[in-house]
C-alpha cells in the first residue's frame, strides 16, 4: 500500500498508551479529561476508532471517529490541492506586412497572456524576398513589444527563416 508523504502516522486504538486523555466526541464536542479505558469503551459502544490527534500535550487529545474514513478524506484533500500555475509560453504569429489594426488586436491578446503570468513568444516567419529584410521584421517585433508594454526575456533571435522575441511582463 502506498502511503501519502504528507500524512503523519497517528496512533489508533491500542497504540495509545497514556492513562488519561482529553476526549473529543465524534460530533466535535469535548467530553473533557477521561481515563483511557473509558475512552476505549465509548469507542467500542459507538463502533468508532479512538485516534490520537495531538500527543505532545498532557493529557493527549484523542477523538472518536472512523479512522478509515478520516484517512480517505486526508488523502482526498492532499490530492485535490491545486498546483501553482507554471509560466507557460504562448505564441503569437505576426506577418511581415501586418496592418496596424491587426497588430493592435494581437498586442491586446498578448497583453492578456502577460497579465495572466505567461511568457509570449512573438515571431515573424519570413518568406521569399522577405528574407532579405530581417531588420524590418525585428523593427516590427520591437514595435509589438512596446505595444504590449513588456520587457524582453531573451534577445531577438533569428533562426532559419524565423525572427522571434520572448516577452515577459514588467514587474
Amino acid at each position: 500500500m502506498r502511503k501519502n508523504k504528507i500524512e503523519k502516522r497517528l496512533k489508533v486504538n491500542g497504540e495509545i498508551t497514556a492513562s488519561q486523555v482529553h476526549l473529543i466526541m465524534d460530533d466535535g464536542r469535548s467530553a473533557g479529561v477521561v481515563s483511557l479505558d473509558q475512552a476505549r469503551y465509548l469507542a467500542e459502544q459507538n463502533e468508532l476508532d479512538l485516534v490520537e490527534l495531538n500527543g505532545n500535550v498532557n493529557p493527549p487529545i484523542v477523538k472518536l471517529l472512523d479512522y478509515n474514513k478520516y484517512r480517505y478524506q486526508q488523502e482526498k484533500n492532499a490530492r485535490s490541492t491545486v498546483k501553482p500555475k507554471s509560466n507557460d509560453l504562448k505564441e503569437i504569429r505576426l506577418s511581415f506586412s501586418i496592418d496596424e489594426h491587426d497588430l493592435s488586436v494581437k498586442a491586446k491578446r498578448a497583453k492578456e497572456f502577460l497579465d495572466a503570468g505567461h511568457f509570449v513568444r512573438a515571431y515573424i516567419q519570413l518568406r521569399g524576398r522577405e528574407n532579405v529584410f530581417p531588420d524590418k521584421a525585428k523593427q516590427r517585433l520591437f514595435q509589438f513589444q512596446e505595444m504590449v508594454d513588456g520587457e524582453l526575456e531573451q534577445p531577438v533571435t533569428h533562426v532559419g527563416k524565423r525572427v522571434q522575441i520572448i516577452i515577459k511582463n514588467k514587474k
